[in-house]
C-alpha cells in the first residue's frame, strides 16, 4: 500500500515537472558521457606517459650507474697503470723488482700500500708480487698487512694464477672468488681483479702489481645505495659471465642461455629498454653497453610495480567520475568537468672518499692515533714521555690538516726534489707558532701533500677555536714568505679522549677538500661543511647540462659561457665529494661530444676521458676546473687561427726545442726555465709545444737525455754514473736506472753489454 502512494507521488511529480526533470535528465547523461570519455582518455594518455617514464627512469638509473662505476674502474685503471709502467713511485720499484731484504724498506712499501688502499673505498687488497725474492708485500682493507713468501700468502689462487705459464695473465678486470685464513679469521669474498706483470724472455712473471676490488662495494656504487623501483641491478661480461650482482650466488654464472640476456647481447644499441617476461613475470629490462670494458650494465624491474602509480591513478579518476557524477546531478548547470594532473618526481641518489720528523717510537705513536689503532699503551703516561710525546692530562684533543696548494708546481718547481723537506718545514713552523701560543701540539707527515697537527687543549670554548684560527692564519703567512708556497687548512671538531683523535682527524681531512670551493689558502672548520656532508646528494642538473652541449654544437661561445657558469654555481652548495662525481659526469659527456665535433677518438684523442680526468684531477678549485673546461669547449668553438698564427707556434715550438737541445743536460731544466727563456707563461709553453709536436715539453726533455745516455753507453766506456751526470742526473743515478729501463726495456748495464755482445758475434761471423 505504502509502494503504490509512493509510485503515485512520484508520477505527479513527475507530471508537473516533466521540463525540469528531462533538462536534468539530459544534464546527467551529458555529464556521464563526458566524465567517462574524459576519464578515459586521461587514463589513458598518463599510462602511456607513465610507460614512457618509467622506461625513461630506468635507462638513465642504469646510465648512470654506469658512468660512476666506469670512471671509478678507469682511474684505478690509469692510476696504477701509470705507477707501475711509468716507474713513478720508488717505493713500488723496490717491492716489485729488488730481491735484498731491507726492513726500512719494507716498511716504507707497507706504508704506501696502506696510502693507496685507504685513497679509494673501492680498493680491498693491493699485492707486490716478487718472484726474485720469493715473497708478497700486501696490505688487505680492515683485515692486516704483512710480508710472507710465496708458499705461504694467504691467497694462493693469486699465485697459482701468477705461476701458471699457461694462463696469459691479463691487465684487464676480471672476477674471482678467494677463500683464505688471516688472523684466525675465514673469509671468504668476491674480487675484481687487475693484475699489472713484468715478464721475463721465457714468459714466467718476474714482478707483478695486483689490485683487488671489492665487488660488494662495486654493487652498492652500481645501485648507489638502492635500486629504487628496480628489482635487479647486475654488470655481466659481453659473453654473459656475470661480474656483479647483489645476490652474491649469481657471481661467475653465466646468463648467455637467458632470452633477455641474448635479446641484449644481440642487439647493436649502445644502450636501450625492452619488455619481456622472466620468471613468468612481465618484467622491464634497460641495459647500458660499456664498449671499451666489455661490460653491460642491467637493471631488471617488475612492469606491475613500475606502473603501480599509473594503476593508483586509474582507481583515482574513478573515485573522482562518480563525485563529479553525484555533483552534477545537483549543480550540472555549473561543473562539466574536472581535470587532475599529478606530477611526481624521482630523486636519483649516488655516492660517492725524506726526511723524519719524529723518531720511529714517536711517529709510531701518533700514526696510531689518527688511524685509530688504540691500544693500552696510548693510555699510559710513562709509554707517552718515553715516546717523547709532549701532550699533558688536558682532556680535549684537535686536529688539524695543512694542505699544500699547487702540489703540481711544488713538484715541477725548485722543490720537485725535496717534498719532504718542505713538509718537515711546514711541520716546524706550525708547532713552533702553536708552541709560543702554549698549546700542547704533535705533528706528523701522514699524507702524499698535507700534514697533520695534533693541539690538547683544556675546553671547548669559542675563544679556543678563533685562537686556533688566528694561528693558523699565521702559519700560512709565514709557510708563503719563506717557502713561497701556500697551506690550505681543515680543522677537525674538539673531541674528548685520545680515542676520537681519529674522528677529529678524518673530519679535519674530509674540510680540506673543501678547498675545491672555498680556494687556496682557505681556512676550513669542519663544522661549517658537516651539514653539507649529512644531507642528501643534490639532483645532476640535467637541464643546465643539456643546455651546454647544445650551445656546444651550436658552437655559441656566449650561450656555453652562461651554462657553464649557470652549471658551476649549482655546484658551490654540494659537497667536495658530491662536485668530484658531478663534474666527472660532466666530463664524460663533454669527452664524448667533444670527440664528436673534433672527430678524433674518444679513448685516445685530444678530448679522451684519460685525459679529462687527469687534467680535472689536477686542478684544486671549482674555478680552475671551470676555467679548463671553458678553454677546451671554446678551443672547439671558436674559429681556428689563421696561418700566420700557427707559423707563429711552430716557430716558438722550434725555438723551445733549440734550447732543449743545448741544455737538456742542466739537472735544473724544467718548463719554468724554458718558460722563462722564451718569455711566455709555462702553462701556454705546455700547451703549443704539446701542440706542435704531439709530444709534452718534459717527455721531449727525457727524449734528448735518453739518445745522448744510448750514444754514450755505445761509444765511450763511462761508468753508467758518470754517464747519467752527462745527461742531467748528477745524484739520482737511481732515478736514471728507473727512466732508462721504462725507455730502453733494459737497465744501462745489460743494454751497453747487448751492444757489446751483438758487435762480437757479428764481428765473429764475419771472420768465419
Amino acid at each position: 500500500m505504502k509502494v503504490e502512494r509512493a509510485g503515485g507521488r512520484l508520477k505527479r511529480l513527475y507530471r508537473r515537472n516533466t521540463l525540469l526533470i528531462k533538462i536534468l535528465s539530459s544534464y546527467l547523461v551529458i555529464v556521464i558521457v563526458l566524465l567517462s570519455v574524459f576519464s578515459f582518455v586521461i587514463f589513458r594518455t598518463y599510462s602511456n606517459k607513465s610507460i614512457e617514464q618509467v622506461s625513461q627512469t630506468s635507462e638513465n638509473f642504469i646510465s648512470q650507474s654506469y658512468y660512476i662505476t666506469d670512471l671509478m674502474l678507469i682511474n684505478v685503471y690509469y692510476n696504477f697503470y701509470h705507477l707501475f709502467n711509468d716507474s713513478l713511485d720508488s717505493d713500488l720499484n723496490y717491492g716489485l723488482y729488488v730481491d735484498k731484504i731491507d726492513a726500512f724498506a719494507d716498511q716504507d712499501v707497507l706504508k704506501k700500500l696502506r696510502q693507496y688502499v685507504k685513497s679509494n673505498p673501492l680498493i680491498r687488497s693491493i699485492y707486490i708480487y716478487n718472484s726474485k725474492a720469493d715473497r708478497v708485500i700486501f696490505n688487505i682493507s680492515e683485515v692486516g698487512e704483512g710480508i710472507l713468501s710465496t708458499t705461504d700468502f694467504l691467497d694462493q689462487d693469486i699465485i697459482h694464477i701468477l705461476k701458471n705459464s699457461e694462463r696469459n695473465v691479463s691487465d684487464e678486470y676480471f672476477t674471482r672468488k678467494v677463500d683464505y685464513v688471516i688472523n684466525n679469521r675465514e673469509i671468504s669474498e668476491n674480487f675484481l681483479t687487475m693484475v699489472l706483470s713484468n715478464t721475463s724472455n721465457h714468459g714466467e712473471v718476474e714482478s707483478s702489481l695486483v689490485i683487488n676490488l671489492n665487488e660488494r662495494i662495486l654493487q652498492e656504487m652500481v645501485t648507489s645505495g638502492s635500486a629504487g623501483d628496480l628489482n635487479q641491478v647486475l654488470i655481466m661480461y659481453k659473453d654473459g659471465n656475470v661480474l656483479s650482482h647483489d645476490d652474491t650466488s649469481m657471481i661467475n654464472k653465466n646468463l648467455a642461455n637467458e632470452s633477455f640476456a641474448k635479446q641484449i647481447m644481440l642487439s647493436n644499441h649502445e644502450k636501450g629498454s625492452f619488455k619481456t617476461k622472466i620468471n613468468d613475470r612481465e618484467s622491464l629490462v634497460s641495459y647500458v653497453k660499456a664498449k671499451h670494458l666489455g661490460l653491460i650494465f642491467i637493471g631488471i624491474g617488475e612492469y606491475s610495480k613500475l606502473l603501480s602509480s599509473a594503476y593508483s591513478m586509474q582507481k583515482t579518476l574513478l573515485i573522482v567520475t562518480i563525485i563529479f557524477i553525484l555533483a552534477g546531478i545537483i549543480l550540472a548547470v555549473f561543473f562539466t568537468s574536472s581535470i587532475y594532473n599529478p606530477f611526481r618526481k624521482l630523486l636519483h641518489k649516488y655516492r660517492l672518499d725524506s726526511y723524519r720528523l719524529l723518531n720511529d717510537k714517536k711517529k709510531t705513536f701518533l700514526v696510531k692515533l689518527v688511524d685509530g689503532e688504540m691500544d693500552e699503551k696510548i693510555y699510559d703516561n710513562d709509554y707517552r714521555t718515553e715516546c717523547g710525546v709532549s701532550f699533558d692530562d688536558a682532556p680535549f684533543y684537535l686536529t688539524l690538516v695543512l694542505k699544500m696548494d699547487a702540489l703540481e708546481d711544488v713538484l715541477s718547481g725548485k722543490w720537485s726534489k725535496d717534498v719532504k723537506l718542505v713538509k718537515f718545514a711546514i711541520l716546524n713552523i706550525a708547532i713552533e707558532f702553536f708552541r709560543e701560543k702554549r698549546f700542547k701540539v704533535e705533528g706528523i707527515d701522514n699524507g702524499h701533500d698535507y700534514v697533520s697537527i695534533i693541539l690538547n687543549v683544556n675546553n671547548r670554548s669559542d675563544e679556543i677555536v678563533r685562537k686556533l684560527i688566528d694561528t693558523t692564519t699565521e702559519i700560512q703567512d709565514q709557510v708563503e714568505k719563506y717557502l713561497k708556497i701556500s697551506v690550505s687548512a681543515g680543522i677537525g671538531d674538539i673531541v674528548e679522549g685520545v680515542e676520537g683523535i681519529s674522528k677529529s682527524f678524518q673530519n679535519a681531512l674530509a674540510a680540506s677538500n673543501y678547498r675545491i670551493i672555498f680556494g687556496r689558502k682557505a681556512v676550513i672548520e669542519y663544522g661549517d661543511i658537516a651539514e653539507r656532508n649529512n644531507k642528501g646528494l643534490h639532483e645532476y642538473p640535467y637541464d643546465i647540462e643539456k643546455r651546454m652541449i647544445e650551445a656546444i654544437k651550436e658552437r655559441n661561445l656566449r650561450k656555453m659561457d652562461i651554462s657553464l657558469n649557470e652549471f658551476f654555481e649549482r655546484l658551490v652548495l654540494s659537497s667536495a665529494d658530491e662536485i668530484q662525481i658531478t663534474v666527472l659526469q660532466l666530463a664524460v659527456l663533454l669527452t664524448r661530444t667533444l670527440s664528436g665535433i673534433a672527430k678524433t677518438s674518444i679513448e685516445n684523442g685530444e678530448y679522451s676521458i684519460k685525459v679529462l680526468i687527469a687534467e680535472i684531477q689536477a686542478c684544486e678549485t671549482l674555478e680552475e676546473i671551470k676555467t679548463y673546461l671553458y678553454s677546451l669547449c671554446s678551443k672547439v668553438i671558436e674559429t681556428k687561427g689563421n696561418d700566420a698564427k700557427e707559423n707563429v707556434k711552430t716557430i716558438m715550438a722550434n725555438k723551445i726545442k733549440d734550447y732543449v737541445g743545448k741544455h737538456y743536460d742542466n739537472m735544473n731544466i724544467s718548463t719554468d726555465t724554458v718558460a722563462k727563456h722564451v718569455e711566455l707563461s709555462p702553462n701556454y709553453v705546455r700547451s703549443i709545444f704539446k701542440e706542435i709536436t704531439g709530444i709534452s715539453l718534459s717527455d721531449y726533455i727525457t727524449q734528448c737525455r735518453m739518445s745522448e745516455a744510448q750514444r754514450l753507453l755505445i761509444e765511450t766506456d763511462d761508468p753508467v754514473s758518470r754517464i747519467a751526470e752527462l745527461v742531467g742526473y748528477p745524484e739520482n743515478s737511481k732515478h736514471f736506472f728507473t727512466v732508462f729501463k721504462k725507455h730502453f726495456g733494459k737497465t744501462p748495464e745489460n743494454y751497453r753489454m747487448s751492444i757489446h755482445d751483438n758487435g762480437s758475434q757479428s764481428k765473429r761471423i764475419s771472420n768465419e
